[in-house]
Order: structure tokens, then sequence, then C-alpha cells
């Protein structure tokens, strides 16, 4: 019964968690960034509305009108051109994303203006300015100011209204758009502006229907739709509507379900549902994208001006009539862009979706009534805790790899359900946390709970062998239980090898029992530098170890560690020999890298854990030659190749005994914050003899390590004073390259 009633709260808690995860603001913006991206890439791009088309100000017409590639210094007789040729036409509505702020040449504004009068359909765009300011002098306090920047006078008198149309910048994501603007005194934005435009043809029909439901409130509006395009009252009937709509919120539900009943024969059904959607009490929506940049029909702004010189130039103007026509920046390239915003359709070689193709979409979606749909909190939140509570029983009921299998199937079901609704009915579910947070963490805890006992089984396991083994090898034959046999895997190592001096003259004066707890005393001391510093323990023969720091790669941080953990393990082995009054293990390490065996080494059932290759052989002989010149850790240049924190000393090339190719060997110190002065001088000192030492100038350079040696009492100075001796009597084999062979071991 317990554990039955644990089944379940780990079902209720899972399902609990998860919903409030995926009601937190973090959880929608990961939705909203990466989920509905998910959505709108595997539905794929969808055909848009063809009554909408998009005049692009591209540089393919500059280069066919001879402008330059600003559009903001074209004449403004080719606008009030192209106007006149769009009203000709019969486009419904014409729109302007672009702003118009100063004053050009007179005779064409005064132009461009005309031909807006005379057309009465067309929209321009006003700027929301936003600036920062400081309440009052010497306040840390800051207030935005917003102020809208609107065209020229001539041309906002001659326009059907103006609209603004904010957009947050790179590199947010543009999900959404506003149908009116609450920066700006809750001002129809340019799509909402376009669509009230658009569908006055059904406004007669609006009259009629109001007159049906709310008589007493007809009375306040125009007449007729040509009262509205005659008087330039657009814009003010955009807010009488959304004033009656604010006030009395049952009644647009009440025109809407009067304009879709059967019963009532309207000449424009359509365009009467598209008129009342705009007044929506939503005024943020999030964008429909029909596919990727240009996915909205677009014709560059150059074939509508020279329509009159081809054919299919003429019967591409001639195929506006009765749509709604957006102006404004369209880039064919990334290069050519002058105004893009980052959205789901961004392409991978930086072209985004333009401003205008946004505004475009959004005008669309209003008019299909295809804005995507979110689920409501109280839906969001029912689905995750029901989600979470089925994956919670099938991974406390089930099999671990059947209750994986089985939710892997349901993720599969739940994500076509998902994009099917997003496809067919524009509804958006939350993908990433129910499918890729909810469901495997749930899953997980599930299999957890169940293997609790054998895990218990296994750390005891761990705890007996973790004194003989590295945990990961303890860990892969828990795991998979395989029979040992000889072999390992290739790995990349960093190779630590210690020799404790002394330790034979010891062994010969010590009781076994006593030299036992000195060693024992001892390697506590030096394996917890290593393990503080990722190492493991390899090997232990005597007063000598080695560890390792395996990987699968060189590694730039592993070996950091290794040097840290060489510095400490002589300063610890230091202060262990400062408590030994009579018995002293001074101690010398080598370091070296490269590829190693890592395994099983042995037959006949019996088996050692170690690393076996020429690295490791290697390091040994590096770890000897600090008894040839004195030094206490030496270390390859593989090793310290990139550090840069480290103060060490160059101590020349060296074929080492029994090797063929030369190694580089380096001195290292400590780190290089806490060098003294008289280190960093010895280091200096010697790296000029040894150049010299290297030039085969043996006379000065013997001369300096003699003088380095008399300043330091440094026995590597010693060392190559005497090389070069023997150098000045007996000169090495030419060409002399630098490198010294060591003979013995």
């Amino acid at each position: 019964m317990l554990r039955k009633s644990k089944w379940l709260m780990l079902g209720a808690l899972g399902g609990l968690l998860g919903a409030l995860l995926g009601l937190s603001s973090w959880a929608l913006k990961l939705e909203e960034n990466r989920g509905l991206e998910w959505l709108f890439h595997q539905r794929g791009a969808i055909t848009p509305p063809q009554n909408i088309t998009i005049i692009a100000l591209d540089k393919r017409s500059a280069d066919h009108l001879e402008l330059p590639n600003e559009p903001a210094k074209w004449p403004r007789q080719l606008h009030a051109e192209l106007v006149t040729k769009l009203a000709e036409a019969g486009a419904k509505s014409i729109t302007f994303d672009m702003l118009f702020k100063t004053v050009r040449e007179p005779l064409q504004d005064q132009a461009f203006a005309e031909a807006m009068a005379q057309a009465k359909n067309v929209i321009l765009f006003e700027f929301m300015k936003k600036e920062l300011t400081n309440n009052s002098a010497g306040s840390e306090t800051a207030a935005v100011i917003r102020s809208r920047i609107q065209p020229i006078p001539p041309l906002a008198d001659a326009a059907a209204a103006l609209a603004p149309f904010p957009l947050p910048k790179v590199p947010l994501k543009v999900s959404q758009f506003w149908s009116f603007a609450s920066d700006a005194g809750d001002a129809a934005t340019l799509p909402t502006a376009t669509l009230q435009l658009y569908t006055l043809d059904a406004y007669d029909d609006f009259l009629v229907l109001l007159q049906q439901v709310a008589p007493q409130q007809a009375r306040a509006l125009p007449n007729n739709k040509q009262a509205v395009l005659e008087q330039q009252k657009l814009t003010h009937l955009i807010h009488q509507l959304k004033r009656l709509f604010s006030t009395s919120p049952s009644l647009l539900a009440k025109l809407i379900s009067a304009a879709e009943n059967p019963a009532n024969t309207f000449q424009q059904r359509e365009l009467l549902l598209a008129f009342l959607r705009i007044y929506d009490h939503r005024h943020s929506r999030y964008l429909n994208y029909y596919g990727p940049p240009r996915t909205v029909t677009t014709i560059p702004y150059f074939q509508i001006i020279q329509s009159d010189s081809k054919p299919k130039y003429r019967s591409q103007l001639a195929d506006l009539k009765n749509s709604m026509i957006f102006i404004g920046y369209s880039a064919e390239l990334q290069w050519e862009q002058k105004d893009g915003f980052y959205s789901v359709y961004s392409r991978d070689d930086g072209l985004d979706i333009s401003g205008v193709e946004i505004a475009a979409t959004a005008t669309a979606n209003l008019l299909q009534g295809r804005t995507i749909e979110p689920l409501s909190p109280i839906l969001h939140f029912t689905m995750l805790l029901l989600w979470g509570m089925l994956i919670a029983t099938l991974a406390c009921r089930l099999p671990a790899l059947i209750a994986t299998v089985v939710t892997l199937v349901l993720g599969t079901g739940y994500f076509y359900f998902s994009l099917y609704l997003f496809s067919s009915a524009n509804l958006w579910l939350p993908l990433l946390i129910p499918l890729l947070i909810q469901a495997p963490l749930i899953l997980f805890a599930g299999v957890i709970w169940k293997h609790l006992d054998t895990l218990r089984e296994r750390h005891n396991i761990h705890k007996a062998f973790s004194h003989y083994l590295p945990p990961q090898e303890i860990e892969r034959l828990t795991r998979d239980g395989a029979p040992l046999k000889p072999g390992g895997e290739l790995h990349y190592g960093i190779c630590l090898y210690t020799d404790a001096a002394q330790y034979t003259q010891l062994s010969e004066q010590m009781a076994p029992d006593a030299l036992g707890a000195l060693m024992n005393r001892y390697y506590e001391t030096i394996f917890a530098s290593i393990h503080r510093h990722q190492g493991i323990i390899s090997d232990v023969v005597g007063d000598a170890a080695m560890a390792l720091w395996p990987t699968t790669h060189p590694s730039f941080e592993l070996k950091h560690a290794a040097c840290c953990a060489a510095i400490d393990l002589i300063e610890a082995v230091d202060r262990f020999n400062q408590t030994q009054t009579s018995h002293q293990l001074p101690t010398r390490l080598g370091m070296h890298c490269g590829e190693i065996l890592l395994g099983n080494v042995g037959a006949v059932g019996r088996f050692e854990y170690r690393a076996t290759g020429d690295v490791v052989n290697t390091t040994s002989r590096i770890e000897g030659m600090n008894k040839l010149l004195g030094t206490r850790l030496l270390v390859s240049n593989d090793v310290l190749a990139g550090q840069s924190d480290f103060q060490t000393r160059s101590m020349g090339t060296f074929v080492l005994a029994g090797k063929s190719h030369p190694v580089a060997l380096h001195e290292l110190i400590g780190l290089r914050r806490n060098a003294s002065d008289l280190q960093r001088q010895l280091c200096h000192q010697f790296s000029e003899a040894l150049k010299l030492f290297h030039a085969g100038e043996w006379l000065n350079a013997g001369a300096l390590f003699d003088n380095i040696n008399t300043t330091h009492e440094d026995p590597a100075s010693c060392y190559y004073r005497n090389l070069c001796w023997e150098f000045q009597r007996t000169q090495p084999t030419l060409p002399w390259d630098g490198i010294i062979n060591i003979k013995a071991k």
C-alpha cells in the first residue's frame, strides 16, 4: 500500500511541477522561441491570400530606374505615379510602410499628395519614437517619453489614415503583432487600418446588422462607406468602433453570432466577419507566417512604374484589382536588406523577413481569421498536469524499457497531433516542456525509483572495490557484468610518476610494520593532492606511484589540473618530511602525456588494472632525469604546451635512455604568481646560458653556467657546465643540434 501511494505521489508531483513550469515566463518564452519555430518548419509554407501583394522597394528597382539604392531618396513623383497606376487598376487599399518625415521637392510632394487625395485609399506609416530621460537633474530614475513622428503635413492630410506599426528590434524574434498600439493611445496599427479600409465594402452590411442588434449605437456612425472615404474619417471610425466595443464587450459577440447566422443574408459575409474580428479584445496576436521571406506575392517597384512597357507588367498590374497593396523595403539577398526582422523563417544566409511582409502577413491573418491561437492558461495547466500523471503512471507500472518505448510512442503521437492542430486549426499546443523536459524527467524519476535496490547493491560493491580499482572501471564491471579479460581502451592520458629517494635505505633500517605505516602515511599525503585535482592512482610499487588523467582527446584543462597536482604534491611531501625527524622521503616527479592503453594486464586469472604504452615508460625515464639534473619535478614540453600560469625552466632536449626520439624537458617550479624574484632570475639566466649551449659556444656557455651554479647552487647548471667543459675537449658529433643523448637509466 505504501509503495502504491508513492507511485501516486510521484505522478501527481510530476504532473503538477510540469504544469507549473509550463506556465512560467521562462517556459513560455522557450515555447515561443523554439517550439513555435519547430511547428512552423514542420508544417511548411502555406499559400497566402491572393488579394494581398507587396510592391518591393529593392535593389533591382533601383537599378532599372537608375536610382540610388536608398529608396528614401527616390523622387516622390514616382510614388505619385505608382499610386495613380494602382488606383486606376482598382486596388482596394495602398499602404506605405515607410516614413515620409522630411520635406523634399515641393512640386513632387504636392503631386504625391494629390495622387493620394484622388485615390482616397492610401495609408501612411507613422513612427513611434521612444526616448529615455531622467525625471530630474541628478535623479537615477528615468522615464520613457513616446512621441509619434508623422509624415509631412501635405501627405498626412491627403492620406486616408496614418498608422504606426511597432515591432521589436533584433535580436528579439518577432512572433506577435499588435492590432492596436497602446503606446500610441490605442491607435490602430498598419494591419488594422489597412484591413478596416479593405473591409469598408461590408460597412453597409455592418450598419444593417448593428441596427438589428443595437440600433441606438448606429446613429453616431457615418451613414455609408463613401462618407468615410470622402471626409477622411477612417481613423475616426476606427476610434469610434473600438470605443463602442470596449464599453460594450458583449455587443461584438452578438454581432459576430448574427453575422455567422445563415438566416441573415449578407453579400459580403466574409468581409463582414473580418471587419468585426478587428475589434477582438486581444490587441496582441501571434503571427501565422505563410513561409520564408517573399512568400507573400512580391512585385518589384519598377515593374509597376514601367507597366506600360511590357505586356507582362501590364498583366501584373491588372491582376491587382480589388487587392490590398503594401509598399516597402523588401530585399532578395541578405546584403541588400535595409529593413529585416528576426523571425521563425530567418534564413541561414542571414536574410530576415522584412517589416512590410510582416505587416502584410498580419493583415492577411486578420482577414482570414488565421492568427496562431495558444491555449488558455487553464487548458495549458490542465493538459500538462494530465500528461505528467500519464507519464508517471507508465514509468512506475511498466518495466523501464517498455515504459521508455511507450513514452516515445506517445510523445511521437502527441507531436503529430500538435502539428495537425497547428496546421488545420492554427492551434498552438506546448511542445518543448511536455516532450523534452516533463516526459524525460518523470520517466527518469520513475526508473530511478524502481532501481533503488539495485543502486544500493552497486553502491556496496563500489565501496568495497574502490580501494583497488578506479571508479569508472568498477562502474563498467558492475554495469556490464562481462567476464574479465586482458585488454583495454585507448585513451589520451597525462601520466605522473613519483619516486621517493632513500626508500632503499629506510627499508633496510626499519621493521616491516613500521615501514608499512610510514609508507601508508606517505601515500595518503601524495594521493590527496592527486585526487584533489581529478587524477586517479594507476599503480603503486614500493616507493613509486603512477597517477593518470585519462581523457578521450587532449585537454588543456586536465593538463593544467595535473600540473597543479604535481606542485601541490611537492609541497605536501615537504610538509610531510618536516613531521618526520628521522625518516625522510624526498620525492622526485616526472610528467608526460600521449596515447595510452588503459585496462587489464595479466593472464590465467590474475589481472592488474594499469596503463601501458610508450608514454608510461617515457614518464618513468623523465622522472629519472631529476637525479641527473638535480631537480625535483620535470615535465615534457607536450604537457606544458599552451600553459601560461606556471613558472618553468627549460632544461633542454634529451634522447632518454633506451629511447630514439628526443623529448624537450622543463622544470616545473610552481605557479607564476607565487614565483620569487630569485627564481625568475635563475630561469632567465639559465635560458640565456642554454641558448649559448645550443649554439655550440661551449666556452661562453660553460662560464655562464658556472656563474649560475656559484650564485644559485644549481645542480642543473653544474651538469651543463661539465658538459661544456667536456665538449671543449671532445667536440660532439656534427651537425650539432643541441640534443643530449642519455646512455644510462
